[in-house]
């Protein structure tokens, strides 16, 4: 097999004053192509991982604290930061959660995705606008010439986030980073989008990182997984595996607390308990206090291992069949 693309390994992230790691021994593999989807609820850490690749962490208060994240074989986290702007938007590029807060207001649409591809590839007014039209067509946005000369506040939701994707694209990216690309809009024109990602992507041959909380995005898109909670991969492997044999408590819960179309009428399913806030990490698994199948090992960190086929869980009750014969459970 060739080099993965990129290469993260033990990637830490610390916020000032707190005793433990938002991001901690984040690992993980990308090859170009593929698509690896980061998952977990609200505040575990997915987000902040792409912020760190991209070098846009707000430091201070968030530093990195240590690990690598070789790209085509150069560090990105030692990379000086006039280094890092040239391969930012050009070779790695990311879209962003709401494209209201991230578009300029007030530059009109064609400027801005022009913007990047003069600052990146060196051309004049005429070729970067020519350009930014022929991504607004690509997106497929109606009447793209119009959409040219107009402002952000002048489109749609679903309009604005094509527009995001149209700028991350435009130089033709070996890695992109999507983070929640479809959370703020309906369930119709999320479907487009994701299936514009994927025609994309297949197009361009680059290699993805979504980060999400909807495991219905993950099953769609994604040829990698990685279960995040409280900072730490807990679960990863490929999609059919992760969804198939779930094997840490906490992805188990995440799927059963997913709601599904049909007659059924029961209570969805929760995790009972919160996710512990920096000041409070336990000193082993970050899941105990929640978890049901807590023993006095669960003290200890467990470590992310291989069961197979690189499905790698880090938990002490793994393969949770196993342990559940064992305890009569």
């Amino acid at each position: 097999m060739t080099a993965p693309l990129l290469d993260v390994q033990g990637l830490g992230i610390s916020v000032q004053g707190a005793r433990a790691n938002l991001v901690d021994d984040m690992s993980f593999t990308l090859h170009a192509g593929q698509t690896l989807c980061i998952v977990g609820e609200s505040g575990c850490g997915k987000s902040l991982t792409a912020l760190a690749l991209m070098g846009l962490l707000a430091s201070p208060p968030l530093a990195v604290t240590g690990g690598r994240a070789l790209f085509a074989g150069q560090d990105l986290l030692a990379m000086p930061r006039a280094e890092l702007r040239d391969i930012r938007g050009d070779r790695m590029a990311m879209i962003f959660q709401e494209p209201m807060s991230s578009l300029n207001p007030a530059m009109k649409i064609g400027e801005q995705i022009a913007e990047s591809v003069r600052r990146h590839k060196h051309v004049g007014y005429e070729p970067a606008r020519a350009r930014a039209l022929e991504m607004l067509e690509r997106v497929r946005i109606p009447a793209a010439a119009q959409r040219l000369d107009e402002y952000p506040y002048q489109l749609s939701g679903g309009m604005r986030q094509r527009v995001m994707i149209a700028m991350a694209l435009a130089n033709d990216p070996a890695l992109l980073i999507a983070d929640e690309p479809t959370t703020a809009l309906d369930v119709t024109i999320q479907a487009q989008i994701l299936d514009l990602m994927r025609t994309l992507q297949a197009e361009t041959g680059a290699a993805m990182i979504m980060i999400t909380h909807d495991l219905g995005v993950v099953a769609e898109m994604a040829d990698q997984v990685a279960v995040m909670y409280a900072g730490r991969i807990v679960e990863s492997g490929p999609t059919e595996a992760i969804f198939d044999d779930p094997q840490h408590p906490y992805t188990i819960g995440l799927m059963s607390s997913m709601p599904s179309l049909g007659a059924h009428r029961e209570r969805l399913v929760t995790i009972p308990g919160v996710v512990p806030q920096a000041n409070d990490m336990p000193s082993g698994c970050r899941f105990a206090g929640r978890c049901p199948f807590r023993t006095s090992a669960c003290d200890t960190p467990p470590p992310l291992e291989d069961f197979g086929g690189g499905h790698r869980v880090a938990c002490v009750n793994a393969p949770l069949e196993a342990s559940r014969q064992e305890t009569g459970t």
